[in-house]
């Protein structure tokens, strides 16, 4: 396994470790940590650190972490995004784009543990149900490299760790994020 394996697919780990622990902690606050090591993945995947399996593993880490873990979090709504999670990742995997297609389950994710820990499970539910189809649709939203929207939104996240307010912008960034593909035209520069 040592061989196929690279610094990237080790956050993959990671990832999957804090999303465990956000089921057996019962705190959905591990998912935060689990963006950040899937953050920490992606960047370094990028650079060339996968491993032969990196892009495997790293679906098979976000499924754990932002589609079990997060699903656990509203259990009696979780079945359509669950399984449009699981869709959106074998798509992710299956085919190459310039862009996502469909909202990725990253964000997905983050969206519903931010309103699930503001507000509450139920409402979490509901919402996630309409992150289930935006998963599975065809709506293509950008992969944003631009350091200067990562580093910020990086810092926000890792916060999230110490502070409860930290919350509320990964909520709102996030957001951002979803209705990006309308103003697509005016800030593609940005992407």
């Amino acid at each position: 396994m040592k061989r196929h394996i690279d610094v990237a697919d080790y956050f993959s780990f990671f990832n999957v470790i804090f999303g465990f622990l956000a089921i057996i902690m019962r705190d959905p606050r591990f998912i935060f940590i689990a963006a950040i090591m899937d953050g920490f993945d992606g960047y370094l995947a990028r650079k060339g650190y996968s491993g032969r399996y990196g892009k495997f593993t790293d679906s098979l880490a976000d499924f754990a972490s932002f589609g079990v873990a997060t699903a656990y979090f509203f259990p009696a709504l979780a079945l359509p995004y669950l399984l449009a999670g699981m869709y959106r990742l074998a798509r992710f995997s299956a085919e190459e784009h310039r862009n996502f297609i469909g909202f990725p389950i990253t964000s997905s994710a983050l969206i519903a543990i931010s309103v699930e820990v503001i507000f509450n499970s139920y409402t979490a539910g509901i919402l996630s149900i309409g992150l289930a189809f935006l998963m599975v649709s065809n709506v293509q939203y950008p992969k944003i490299r631009n350091p200067y929207l990562l580093l910020p939104a990086a810092v926000i996240l890792a916060g999230t760790v110490f502070r409860k307010e930290f919350i509320y912008g990964v909520l709102v960034l996030n957001i951002l994020y979803l209705i990006s593909p309308l103003f697509r035209k005016k800030l593609g520069k940005y992407f």
